[in-house]
């Protein structure tokens, strides 16, 4: 089969690998879609991912065989892929957090990974999804789960109102979340007009600029109208957990899903003075109260699957996935989702 791999830092090329066979409890996926995330460039970048290694953590595709002891789902269903595996073992783990498993793997980073056109995982890690679901749409139930379980950090409750902080395909996720679990209000920071413009169509009600989202002016905006929870999904270097810190009411709470790289500067004074939670929110996970993350991200796609399929802007065939990468690297390019498919 062919298959990206990583040979070494900034550096992606299309190899051939053998065809993986399903083990016991195994299940075969012929990947149809591979969205990259903002995390994927982070590692390139960094050199992190192991020499050799199968990226992409965001496929969805169709079941393609069945190993020992896999019954169901039976061959052919579309399916939506987990790609976190946890020990199965530890306390963590058994009390539905094993995405913070001290021995958890992910696909796409310590395991092969979906930009590949075949990939093997266990058959708890796949869900169903409407058969005639664009699988690109499909694919973005890794991301939209880690938005639900972000909300679920700080216990977001119906009637609520939102403050998320970037506009990526991840705060745009967000804002779809938020909306379909019963936010009052979505206000989201975005700063090009194709940002502004999915907001909207995803049932953002305030779209801030930059001169909207600094701490001073979120201060104020939040003693008029008071802002629940925010969700940081920016990272990097960006200065946002100040910014969080200042919109936030007083009792209210902060959840940070952005992968920051470096120290960050955080004022602690409002964090005390208010009380707030501060909340941080690795992937997904399961619990009595709402079931599994990625679950409930499934059903949110099948039901918001006209809105959301243009968060997908560029579609990539995996013989081009290094142009893939560089156009979702490219903040000109206006890309708000890059798919891969084989």
């Amino acid at each position: 089969m062919r298959a990206a791999t990583i040979p070494g830092r900034n550096q992606i090329e299309i190899s051939r690998r053998t065809i993986p066979e399903p083990g016991r409890g195994e299940v075969r996926i012929r990947v149809e879609a591979c969205g990259i995330c903002g995390s994927d460039l982070h590692l390139l970048g960094a050199g992190f991912f192991p020499p050799n290694q199968v990226p992409g953590h965001e496929p969805a595709g169709v079941i393609d065989a069945l190993g020992p002891g896999a019954a169901s789902p039976a061959v052919g269903t579309r399916v939506a892929i987990e790609p976190i595996r946890g020990c199965g073992g530890c306390a963590t783990c058994l009390s539905g957090r094993y995405a913070i498993c001290r021995d958890s793997k992910l696909a796409g980073v310590h395991l092969p990974g979906g930009l590949a056109e075949f990939l093997v995982v266990p058959a708890q890690n796949v869900y169903p999804v409407p058969p005639d679901l664009d699988p690109r749409v499909a694919a973005l139930a890794e991301p939209m789960a880690v938005v639900v379980h972000a909300l679920h950090r700080v216990h977001f409750q119906p009637g609520q109102r939102v403050l998320v902080l970037g506009a990526g395909s991840v705060g745009l996720l967000a804002v779809a979340a938020a909306r379909r679990l019963g936010a009052s209000d979505v206000w989201v920071t975005a700063r090009h007009p194709h940002q502004r413009e999915r907001a909207l169509a995803l049932g953002a009600t305030r779209v801030l600029g930059d001169e909207d989202a600094t701490p001073a002016a979120l201060d104020g905006l939040g003693r008029e109208m008071p802002i629940d929870v925010v969700v940081e999904t920016v990272g990097g270097t960006a200065d946002t957990l100040r910014a969080a810190a200042a919109a936030a009411r007083p009792g209210g709470a902060v959840s940070v899903v952005g992968m920051f790289l470096g120290t960050l500067a955080l004022d602690p004074l409002p964090l005390l003075l208010k009380e707030l939670t501060l909340a941080w929110s690795y992937c997904y996970g399961e619990d009595p109260a709402h079931g599994a993350d990625f679950a409930e991200a499934v059903d949110i796609l099948a039901a918001a699957r006209t809105a959301l399929a243009p968060l997908i802007t560029h579609t990539v065939p995996l013989d081009d996935v290094a142009r893939g990468f560089a156009l979702a690297a490219d903040r000109r390019a206006g890309a708000i989702k890059v798919s891969i498919v084989p």
